[in-house]
């Protein structure tokens, strides 16, 4: 059933959006709380230098071990660099030491950051000269890459662990419905064939009477007609119902489907309708063309025709022209066109008309029928693996039908245009 597989899509995509939320705010947070531990630890550790340090020339000692890299440098006044105590990855030589240096005295705070060598410094003066701290950021930028790998890589793994867990939580949360779904099919297609047995006897007997009563009265008369014609409408909607009932038994029954010529299919219906055409004053056109091959259930693609068919009877405007084109469509498609001049449909009806039971507009709701055919048609399109649709051009209604291809079946001789015309 289309309707629950997509309420049970919808409600894993909307779990999975609520859990894709908590988990990216989660996995940021901890990325933001890790950063600044980090910076707090690489300041803690510069502060503790400029502070232990004696800027008098009394020999530092490192008040505790500490994981970030550091050193600290003292710069005389008379410009003499003296490379203090600290606990550097390796000692710097001079060179390095006079452009870290040169860079943190150029700097107007007394803090900041070197990118170039991965460092930051604080700096503070006093009587035996400018003493700077430096310590080294790649500590917080590993602890950063730590976090980004194994938390982004947990994240997925959480993240894949719901999806599991939603897909089957969502088949159990839809089972209700789902079932409850089923058993309303199952009453409409009981209600639907208990229902048939009884019109069938009232049709009889309303057939009887007329038969012995016809002549008695005009109202009489008038009255068995009236009966007769609802109890032909009433059967052909317990029919339609029935069928609709039954539409998800389509898609598993396909034992039945064969290999089917459409454009045969679809040639020996256009004969059966021509009649139609002609009573109601109205032209259909067709060029047959070489045989195109279909899987599926012929009496089921019969119908969809008949009813594609049937409708452009029904809606086209009188003396209106019918073009019935069966073209390829892509690589592997084949579509089926019945394009029929009449009132073109709005734009907002055009999905709502494949719905049962849709009936807009006025012209339509004048006709005979209970806006159950084209909703049967789509039916049967979308358990054949196909596809229904309309569009409108130029003051005409394009009903078409898009199928998947076989390959060539055994050759025949192409088929002569035909054209159906109004005399």
């Amino acid at each position: 059933m289309k309707e629950i597989d997509r309420l049970r899509w919808k409600f894993m995509f909307y779990n999975m959006l609520i859990v894709t939320a908590v988990i990216g705010v989660t996995f940021c947070c901890a990325a933001l709380l890790v950063k600044k531990r980090g910076r707090q630890e690489i300041n803690a550790v510069l502060s503790q230098a400029v502070e232990y340090q004696d800027l008098h020339g009394r020999q530092w000692q490192d008040p505790e071990q500490t994981r970030v890299p550091h050193f600290s440098v003292l710069v005389q006044p008379d410009g003499v660099i003296v490379l203090q105590d600290g606990a550097y990855h390796s000692f710097p030589d001079q060179e390095f030491l006079e452009s870290v240096v040169f860079l943190g005295m150029d700097g107007g705070q007394e803090t900041g950051n070197l990118e170039d060598y991965s460092l930051r410094y604080l700096r503070v003066s006093g009587s035996a000269g400018d003493l700077i701290a430096f310590a080294d950021t790649s500590y917080e930028e590993s602890m950063m890459d730590e976090v980004l790998l194994h938390g982004g890589l947990a994240c997925c793994l959480i993240w894949l662990g719901f999806l599991v867990l939603s897909y089957f939580f969502a088949r159990w949360a839809v089972r209700p419905v789902e079932e409850s779904v089923r058993r309303q099919k199952q009453f409409v297609a009981d209600a639907s064939h208990e229902l048939k047995t009884p019109l069938t006897v009232i049709t009889a007997n309303a057939e009887l009477l007329k038969e012995r009563c016809e002549g008695m009265a005009e109202d009489v008369d008038k009255w068995l007609d009236n009966v007769d014609q609802e109890c032909i409408q009433m059967r052909r909607l317990v029919e339609s119902l029935l069928l609709l009932a039954r539409s998800d038994l389509m898609k598993k029954g396909r034992k039945d489907w064969e290999r089917i010529d459409l454009s045969d299919l679809l040639l020996e219906e256009l004969l059966t309708f021509e009649p139609v055409f002609y009573q109601m004053g109205k032209t259909i056109a067709y060029e047959t063309g070489d045989p195109v091959w279909v899987k599926g259930n012929p009496a089921q693609l019969k119908q969809v025709i008949q009813i594609l068919l049937d409708n452009a009877v029904k809606y086209s405007k009188e003396g209106g022209r019918t073009e019935i084109r069966l073209e390829p469509w892509g690589r592997r498609k084949l579509c089926l066109w019945v394009k029929s001049e009449g009132n073109v449909i709005p734009k907002e009806q055009r999905k709502a008309i494949f719905q049962r039971f849709y009936r807009g507009e006025a012209s339509h709701s004048s006709e005979e029928g209970y806006g159950l055919g084209l909703a049967i048609a789509k039916e049967i399109a979308e358990n054949h693996k196909g596809d229904m649709g309309v569009v409108c051009e130029e003051g005409r209604n394009c009903f078409y039908l898009k199928l998947r291809q076989e390959r060539s079946g055994p050759c025949r001789k192409k088929t002569t245009p035909l054209s159906i015309h109004k005399n």
